[in-house]
């Protein structure tokens, strides 16, 4: 009987005991190992956020379902306001730019709305010409009904205004014509009421621009103008005005 001839020993890798394991003894590979990817966790931070950007949306689409429907119910308009005459009585400046005016305003203020009404705070009016301020002053507030006109009447003065030179020399020329054209801006708050309902005070803006006027002292001298006026709204978040 022939021996039988068994294949040298391959080289392998000993296990703990010093012993080749079967595969090992016969040269077979070892599988790699390899790490499997952490699975991400989900932070209670992104949730909350997620939470919280729902509440908002929801929030907002609330404020303009209730917006729409108050809309489609009373149909609201914004005020109109027009500058129905403006008269120069005294404009004075002298030598060192000084400046001493009287002007008489009259503004018309329509509320187009048959649902809602107006009432509004004192107004802070200004009247310029270019860089010169010519007279500042105050308007008593006043409430306005359903679809109502009222008229607003203002005295309104200034005394010893310092003016820069250019703005003196252009008041001069306009004081030997007769005439001129000024600003009228007017500031105030206003609250709107529709139905049972009543809106939080508002800032609001009037502005008039190139309002024609005669410089005279006679009362008889006023001109109507009817220049219509820009009206706008003024939302203020935190601290600023927008």
């Amino acid at each position: 009987m022939t021996d039988r001839v068994y294949p040298a020993n391959r080289p392998g890798v000993q296990n703990l005991n010093g012993a080749y394991t079967k595969g090992q003894a016969y040269g077979a590979s070892l599988p790699r190992y390899r790490p499997q990817p952490a699975k991400p966790k989900r932070s209670r931070g992104c949730l909350c956020c997620l939470w919280i950007t729902a509440i908002i949306v929801i929030l907002i689409l609330l404020v303009a379902i209730a917006a729409a429907v108050l809309w489609l119910l009373y149909r609201p308009q914004e005020p109109k306001f027009s500058v129905s005459s403006l008269q120069i009585s005294k404009l004075s400046v002298t030598k060192s730019t000084h400046l001493a005016s009287e002007i008489l305003l009259q503004l018309t203020a329509k509320n187009p709305n048959k649902k809602v009404t107006f009432d509004y705070d004192d107004f802070n009016v200004q009247i310029s010409s270019g860089d010169a301020d010519l007279a500042d002053g105050s308007v008593p507030g006043f409430f306005q009904g359903k679809k109502n006109t009222t008229i607003v009447k203002a005295d309104l003065k200034t005394q010893d205004s310092v003016l820069a030179a250019s703005d003196a020399t252009k008041l001069k020329s306009a004081q030997s014509k007769g005439k001129m054209t000024v600003d009228v801006n007017l500031d105030s708050h206003i609250r709107a009421k529709l139905g049972k309902w009543k809106t939080q005070k508002i800032k609001i803006k009037v502005k008039c621009s190139q309002v024609p006027a005669v410089i005279s002292k006679t009362k008889k001298a006023s001109t109507s103008t009817d220049s219509k006026c820009d009206f706008s709204v003024k939302f203020k978040i935190f601290k600023w005005y927008i």
